[in-house]
This record gives C-alpha cells, sequence and structure tokens, in this order.
C-alpha cells in the first residue's frame, strides 16, 4: 500500500494545487477586472506561480506556469503564448531558486514573487512602448500601480500554496 501512495504522490500534488489556480483565475478574469487602481488590474496568477514552485519544486512549479500561462493570455488577451512562456520559465526558475539557493519562507517567496510581477509587467509594457509610441511616464506609472495591487495578493496566496503542500505531504 505504500508504494502506490508514494507513485500517486506526484499526481495528488499537482491535483492539490488546481483549487488554487482556479481561484486566481477566477480572481484576475472575472473579480478584479472591474476593480481598477489607477488604471492597473492585478495579476494574480504569476504570484500563484510562484508560491507553488517555491514549495513544489521546478518541475511541478513549471507544469503549474504553463497552466497559469495559458489562462493567463485566455484572461488578459495577449498574444497567445506570451505568458505561457513567461510563466513557464518562472515556474521552473522559482522552483530551481526554491530547491537549491533560498530557503522556503516568505522573504524569499516575496523577493521571487517580485522578480516575476516585474518581468511580466515589463512584457506588457514593452510592446506598448515600442508599437503603441506609448508615454513612459504613463507606462511607469501604470506598472508601478499594477505591481503594487499585485503584491498585495502575495500573502493570502502564499499562506493557501504553503497549506496545500503540506496536505500533499512536502
Amino acid at each position: 500500500m505504500i508504494r502506490y501512495k508514494r507513485k500517486f504522490t506526484p499526481i495528488l500534488k499537482i491535483l492539490l494545487h488546481l483549487p488554487l489556480l482556479l481561484l486566481a483565475y477566477i480572481l484576475q478574469d472575472m473579480i478584479f477586472t472591474r476593480l481598477e487602481v489607477f488604471g492597473a488590474r492585478p495579476l494574480v496568477l504569476p504570484v500563484a506561480v510562484a508560491a507553488v514552485a517555491m514549495f513544489e519544486g521546478s518541475v511541478r512549479g513549471g507544469i503549474f506556469g504553463l497552466a497559469a500561462g495559458i489562462l493567463c493570455d485566455a484572461s488578459l488577451g495577449q498574444p497567445a503564448v506570451l505568458f505561457t512562456i513567461l510563466l513557464t520559465v518562472c515556474g521552473l526558475t522559482v522552483g530551481i531558486l526554491g530547491e537549491t539557493v533560498l530557503a522556503r519562507g516568505f522573504p524569499s517567496f516575496l523577493a521571487c514573487c517580485t522578480g516575476t510581477l516585474v518581468l511580466c509587467v515589463f512584457c506588457q509594457a514593452l510592446p506598448l512602448l515600442i508599437y503603441a509610441g506609448a508615454p513612459i511616464r504613463a507606462l511607469a506609472m501604470t506598472a508601478l500601480a499594477q505591481l503594487v495591487y499585485s503584491i498585495l495578493f502575495a500573502l493570502p496566496v502564499y499562506r493557501m500554496a504553503r497549506t496545500l503542500s503540506r496536505l500533499a505531504g512536502a
């Protein structure tokens, strides 16, 4: 019986994080589209990717990042692969950092979460700067508002991911 439990543990860990993925998607796509602050909407899915990758490692972080990236592209109407690739790479990177260099605590998560969000905000703003000729000051103010608004969700998402990881037996 122990053999079967070990065999299905990775699948169980992935399935246990689906509610977090769905909750983050619902918040980002259905609720926060109506709650703009200074013209910015929060990115909750990248925060969830950083949290899952910090606790579950690079492989599960990459898988979660791939799923979250597909949902993020669908919710934001971005080019079809921008967030899919970006969040997969972020999930892999944060997972590797969590496995090797960083402690799996809130300060390390907050640093990784902030880095992931900065990268996401930059990738959103760059096409507007290059192709649409948007003013840098307006982009910077909106990017900063989006970054701060998104970081507000770091603690609740962190606690949920940590609880789910402990339930899965990590």
